[in-house]
């Protein structure tokens, strides 16, 4: 090469006069293979070959030298030529002559560098001033090579590499310009860019990438998008099902080029189909033990209707004889489940022998049950043996329970009511305090008579959608306009959507189950139509969605309160609001039942008949159930209910003479109104 400088130059600004200045070019030239030896001054030569000499050899044996050898004349007791550069190289070409796959005096393209100053350079400079190769040059040179159809064994021949690790690196070279320049940049490691080379959507995999670009990209965004929708053999499934019974079954299977995910199952349907076939002989077991049994994806779904979620048990709230049934039952679940360490679970067998284990499991959510017992179980895919059970429970019905059985045992929910106090339930609104006379009674007693006064107002607004209008928006008003400070609990309506229930007892026909029994005609309505949710309201004449709009407010209060000591003041006040609004009479649908009637105490009952102005004598010499019999008959005649459940009963109504045990006094509903005192 020759740059031209002008004569006479006398400094950096002067370039007056012309001249050369020659730069000395090495020498091509072919040499022998048996005249090549490694320079002594050559950086690397002390250093052994490492694995990738045997690739490299076969990169040459098939593509040839690419890149020639930089080399010098030998001196004396040397070789006639020397590698300056290129040890790597010269070391593969003698394994390809040991190989015989090359003769002795085979051709090597060299460069002869013959002054002291050219040699230094080729010796140090050809090892240090290079760039190394990126492997995201590979990557995008491996895929320039496919684009002009050149085949994976070829480039996997000419590189050296596995035809595998060929067909990887040009998946990746699919991969968005974006995720290739992040990872170039060293915004992404290769694992990412793996990962994100399986995303589909080239639009998505650039989202990503712009997210390393700036600094702000997620590991665990990208997972979640490679995961969603994605059945694997790791599905819980799976383990019951097995590959074999899979496949036969018409399943296909596809492994992961990277082999870093786990192989992907192609066909859910059929995997369902498979696993729903297999836990059919623990169905049938634990149908023929009295349960009604379910089938679904997963664990989460909620109680179906008509059951109840069981709550968490806490060993020293049990009694004795629950005690030992939990501890009994525990033990007959952990002997059972050792029985199956062995168990081949995808055997044609296993789900019959794992069936006596859910059997177990049933006695042990059963034994701290109460007044409740397990009457449903839902079956789900788990880890370990591919099923589990979440069992529920149904009441028992009041003739079926112990006698002397107090629902104080239930295992229903109890709301928690307030402290009695004087309270504020919210910033902007002022909550009265109500006069409740409590002392005397019993929690069960107290509950009973909010739960029935609850269902008649239910009833009654449900009649009326303009008060129920007024109830649901004063109640968005509070939640959405003021300041609140309080809870739904201190709100008359639940408007959360949480239908009113009581775990111990079913729906009171003529009250609240006359509304569910509404909701359930028009739910078989709206799942016959064909229409979402919003579009089938929508379709509905006005007069049709107002009543609807009366039942769900309606359905949705809540005025019961579990404890005498639990007494809910500012949804009081609001009950006696509503019951004004809509004109609140239970004695329009409903007189006292035997239920109702069952847990007053004699003298209790007496006290009924009084109000009515019923004077019999032959009701002192009844037995308890007759005199109950009595009474229901009684009131059923004259369409009668206890003033005292009404939550808008006048304040100047005189009080019973005793609580359930003799003492004065009994529990209001609403100001200084008294209710007719019930016994437990």
């Amino acid at each position: 090469m020759k740059v031209r400088l002008r004569a006479g130059w006398a400094g950096p600004g002067d370039w007056s006069f012309p001249m050369t200045i020659a730069v000395p070019a090495p020498e091509a030239r072919l040499v022998p293979l048996t005249e090549l030896g490694l320079a002594p001054e050559n950086p690397r030569a002390k250093q052994l070959r490492d694995e990738g000499v045997a690739g490299l050899a076969e990169t040459i044996a098939v593509a040839g030298l690419v890149v020639p050898l930089a080399v010098r004349p030998g001196r004396k007791g040397e070789k006639p030529f020397m590698a300056l550069d290129g040890r790597r190289r010269l070391f593969a070409l003698e394994d390809l002559l040991s190989a015989g796959r090359i003769a002795a005096d085979w051709l090597v393209r060299c460069e002869v560098f013959e002054t002291p100053a050219a040699q230094a350079a080729a010796a140090v400079l050809t090892a240090t001033e290079r760039v190394p190769v990126h492997t995201a040059d590979v990557i995008v040179a491996i895929g320039q090579l496919r684009k002009r159809r050149m085949e994976t064994p070829a480039i996997a021949a000419a590189l050296g590499y596995d035809e595998l690790e060929i067909r990887r690196l040009e998946a990746l070279a699919g991969a968005h310009a974006k995720v290739l320049a992040a990872f170039r940049q060293g915004r992404l490691t290769l694992r990412q860019v793996r990962l994100l080379a399986r995303l589909a959507d080239k639009d998505q995999q650039a989202e990503f990438a712009q997210s390393a670009l700036d600094g702000h990209f997620q590991d665990y965004h990208l997972r979640a998008a490679l995961e969603q929708d994605r059945v694997t053999i790791e599905d819980d499934r799976f383990a019951l099902v097995g590959m074999d019974r899979y496949v036969a079954a018409g399943g296909r299977v596809s492994g992961d080029l990277f082999g870093e995910l786990p192989d992907q199952l192609l066909d859910p349907d059929i995997l369902q189909a498979s696993w729903r076939a297999r836990v059919e002989p623990i169905v049938e077991h634990l149908a023929a033990s009295g349960l009604k049994v379910f089938v679904g994806r997963d664990a989460t779904y909620g109680a179906p209707d008509g059951f109840f979620r069981l709550q968490h048990v806490w060993d020293r709230d049990l009694t004795e004889g629950q005690a030992k049934n939990l501890s009994d039952a525990r033990r007959e679940v952990a002997q059972l489940s050792g029985e199956l360490h062995e168990l081949d679970v995808v055997s044609d067998e296993a789900p019959a022998a794992m069936a006596p284990v859910f059997t177990a499991l049933m006695a042990v959510a059963a034994a701290p049950l109460a007044l409740s017992r397990i009457g449903a179980v839902l079956l789900a895919p788990a880890d370990g043996y591919g099923v589990s059970a979440t069992f529920y429970s149904v009441p028992i019905p009041a003739d079926e329970l112990p006698e002397g059985t107090t629902d104080e045992a239930a295992d229903g929910d109890h709301p928690v009511g307030a402290d009695g106090g004087y309270s504020r339930s919210c910033a902007d609104v002022e909550v009265p305090t109500a006069d409740v006379e409590v002392e005397g009674s019993s929690h069960a007693f107290h509950e009973t008579c909010t739960d029935v006064a609850t269902r008649g107002l239910i009833r009654d607004l449900a009649d009326d959608p303009s008060a129920a209008l007024t109830v649901l928006v004063a109640q968005l008003f509070k939640q959405l306009a003021l300041q609140s400070a309080g809870s739904l609990e201190s709100s008359a309506a639940q408007i959360t959507a949480t239908r009113y229930q009581r775990a111990i007892t079913p729906p009171i026909a003529t009250l609240d189950g006359a509304v569910k029994a509404r909701l359930e005609a028009r739910r078989v309505d709206y799942k016959a139509s064909g229409f979402r949710p919003i579009a089938w309201v929508g379709a509905l004449p006005h007069g049709e969605k107002m009543a609807l709009m009366a039942e769900l407010v309606a359905i949705s209060l809540n005025l019961r309160e579990a404890r005498t000591t639990s007494l809910r003041h500012a949804a009081r006040a609001e009950a006696a609001e509503i019951a004004v609004l809509c004109g609140a009479d239970i004695s329009a649908h409903w007189t006292p039942d035997p239920a109702y009637l069952a847990v007053h105490s004699k003298k209790q009952l007496a006290a009924l008949l009084a109000e009515m102005g019923v004077d019999d004598a032959r009701a002192k010499t009844l037995k308890k159930d007759d005199l109950v019999t009595f009474v229901a008959e009684a009131a059923a005649e004259r369409q009668w209910s206890p003033a005292s459940l009404s939550w808008e009963t006048s304040a100047n109504e005189a009080a019973p003479d005793s609580g359930p045990d003799g003492s004065e006094g009994a529990p209001t509903l609403a100001g200084d109104a008294r209710v007719a005192p019930i016994a437990a």
